[in-house]
């Protein structure tokens, strides 16, 4: 099930899943809250911060072509990485409201 938001300025925010045709919605802009990747080392699955702390994290991802951000889960299997990131930042997650707080601070 998707939930999404949208706002009085009809901006919507959701997590992305296939069960919307959100190019239906009209433009579409994706900004990532996250990343989930495997990690070889540890031999397990993590979520990753997608937010550009600064400008030298921002040149770092560009250069390395991969997100810098601060692991927030590991997981053993990529579903349930999956399944913490839907929660974290879906509607009503900590995730959510953290990043709500943020754009509000920044409009």
């Amino acid at each position: 099930m998707t939930r999404i938001r949208i706002a009085s300025d009809g901006t919507v925010r959701g997590l992305w899943t296939d069960d919307v045709v959100w190019r239906a919605i009209g433009q579409v802009a994706v900004r990532r809250a996250s990343h989930v990747e495997f990690s070889t080392r540890r031999q397990l699955w993590y979520v990753r911060d997608g937010r550009v702390r600064n400008a030298l994290t921002a040149i770092v991802q560009f250069v390395l072509r991969r997100p810098c951000g601060k692991i927030l889960h590991w997981a053993s299997s990529r579903s349930d990485a999956l399944a913490w990131e839907a929660a974290h930042f879906g509607v009503g997650g900590p995730g959510w409201a953290h990043r709500s707080r943020q754009r509000n601070a920044v409009s």
